[in-house]
């Protein structure tokens, strides 16, 4: 995929005792899923066809724009670019919900959040 921006108009949280997932979808469909697998924390990302990844390198979330920093190998095997960006039309408590989860998911990547409070970096 180019750099196309994803649309997404729905995210989902679903925590189980083994792992934690976020669901972005748009039109009933999943666009992709982040999850964090509690044996070994290891974050994935996971394209609507169920190929799965290693997580990002790096993300970022700004107002309402997500990007997922890639590396090669993931980018390849989820048919996404490298830079992969992700416009969240949601609704600003979905949006907190969305980053509370992010933030748990991919603690161990480089991140930029905007927040009510101001920018995280981490």
């Amino acid at each position: 995929m180019d750099g196309t921006v994803l649309r997404v108009d729905r995210a989902d949280v679903r925590k189980a005792d083994d792992e934690l997932t976020l669901i972005l979808g748009a039109a009933g469909v999943h666009v992709v899923l982040i999850r964090l697998r509690y044996d070994g924390w290891v974050d994935e990302v996971i394209n609507s066809a169920g190929s799965v990844a290693r997580g990002p390198t790096a993300w970022a979330l700004m107002d309402h724009n997500l990007s997922l920093e890639l590396d090669a190998r993931s980018a390849a095997a989820l048919g996404f670019s490298r830079d992969c960006r992700l416009r969240l039309d949601l609704d600003e408590d979905t949006i907190r919900r969305v980053r509370a989860t992010l933030l748990e998911i991919l603690q161990c990547a480089c991140f930029v959040v905007d927040t009510p409070e101001g920018r995280i970096v981490g």
